[in-house]
């Protein structure tokens, strides 16, 4: 009794939040976003600084049955997310890609307002910039071939602009305009910026990892361009120009997970040992979503979460396909959830944490780590307030994780609440 009563006094002085039983707070609410799930909300009545993001859940995997049959339910729904402090040029950029096609914008000036660039003189002056490199080679190879005009472009670019080495983190194209350096999604888009004022006809390739730019020619005629590759014009073979994009594909981290909270690591690929056969072409509205999704690894390295899933809800938004964006938005979540409620804090939002994790199940009850860090959270949520005495409450919760969307008879927690029952009978005698 006595050992028990020096228990409750620690616990209750480490932890100053539990959580309500009931996940009855606002918990869907955030300065950053705000999670909708089947609400019902017209855009129309959303504030200024608000947008609108229905996404097609993933409609595969446990727990995804209609309650009148044990066939899968495979009907596509809508999950809504309301993006907040949306600015209102970003919010004209998301209305202009509706159609899937810049309008409004161009592509420079997207990639631009993705990254969180502002400032229209220093755009124009980027842009003046660009307007200049493109008029040079005009007058020095206009009347040359395609082939050939691709090629003086791409030289130059890398005469006058990237400068300096390749550097992983270098996706800003204002970063790549000050200093120089670039990666394969800022270097891609700024190929394919000046490729359209040259007037080519270029696209984007996108493969997890990586990024790279097609021209199209009269007659069929395609070539691939690894625009990181400085000399890759001066290459002969198929193997060489493979192995200088094999060099560029970026690397998963070496992250070791901690034995109970599954962390979950971000959508990088394994290192490749031979190049898929195809790329995923992509449009110059996907190709800003890349900027984005590359904001959100970012931002997830950096533990800000709720920011981290913005931003791939918004890659998400300007390309559905992007599967690194998707799977990324679900460590976002899976990695937010438990951040709210770490062990050894005096803050443990148990009730946040599993409503985020709520949410991740919504959207994709095929990533695992959702259901494992359901296990985590119950389990720390029933012993704290076993701790506290608070076994009414200790049931309650036990409800809450055995209902069917959740883990309904986890035997961790069917085991836990036998200790729970135990400690209520001794504290009853």
């Amino acid at each position: 009794m006595a050992t028990l009563s020096v228990r409750f006094l620690v616990v209750a002085a480490l932890l100053l939040v539990l959580g309500s039983t009931g996940i009855e707070r606002d918990a869907h609410r955030s300065d950053i976003l705000t999670f909708q799930g089947d609400r019902m909300v017209s855009p129309e009545a959303l504030p200024g600084d608000s947008f609108l993001v229905r996404l097609e859940r993933r409609t595969t995997g446990p727990n995804t049955t209609d309650s009148n049959t044990t066939a899968p339910n495979t009907t596509p729904s809508k999950y809504s997310i309301i993006l907040r402090g949306v600015d209102p040029v970003e919010r004209a950029l998301f209305q202009d890609a509706q159609s899937g096609r810049w309008e409004r914008f161009d592509l420079f000036r997207a990639a631009m307002v993705a990254e969180g660039i502002r400032d229209i003189e220093l755009i124009r002056a980027y842009e003046a910039r660009l307007d200049a490199l493109v008029a040079r080679v005009m007058a020095a190879h206009g009347h040359a071939s395609p082939q050939a005009l691709t090629r003086a472009l791409f030289e130059a670019m890398h005469r006058e602009i990237l400068t300096q080495p390749y550097n992983l983190d270098c996706t800003e194209l204002s970063k790549v305009m000050r200093t120089g350096h670039f990666n394969c999604v800022s270097a891609t888009v700024l190929f394919n910026c000046l490729a359209e004022k040259a007037g080519l006809d270029v696209t984007a390739l996108e493969m997890p990892g990586h990024a790279l730019s097609q021209v199209r020619f009269a007659g069929g005629v395609v070539m691939s361009i690894e625009t990181t590759c400085p000399t890759w014009f001066d290459l002969q073979t198929e193997k060489e120009r493979q192995m200088a994009t094999l060099e560029r594909i970026a690397p998963a981290p070496a992250t070791a997970n901690p034995p109970t909270a599954q962390n979950a690591v971000s959508a990088l690929p394994e290192p490749a040992v031979d190049l898929p056969s195809h790329y995923r072409e992509i449009n110059p509205v996907q190709l800003v979503a890349t900027i984005y999704y590359n904001r959100g690894v970012d931002l997830l390295a950096k533990g800000q979460h709720p920011e981290a899933a913005a931003a791939n809800v918004k890659a998400l938004y300007l390309d559905q396909q992007n599967e690194q964006a998707w799977t990324n938005l679900m460590v976002s979540l899976n990695n937010w959830a438990i951040n709210v409620a770490p062990r050894g804090q005096k803050v443990r939002l148990y009730d946040l944490a599993v409503f985020l994790l709520d949410q991740g199940v919504a959207l994709d009850p095929t990533y695992d780590k959702f259901r494992a860090n359901y296990t985590f959270i119950f389990y720390d949520w029933i012993s704290d307030l076993t701790l506290l005495g608070r076994f009414d409450d200790a049931r309650k919760v036990f409800a809450l994780a055995n209902t069917q969307e959740r883990i309904p008879n986890n035997p961790n927690l069917l085991t836990l609440m036998e200790s729970v029952q135990q400690a209520e009978r001794k504290l009853g005698k």
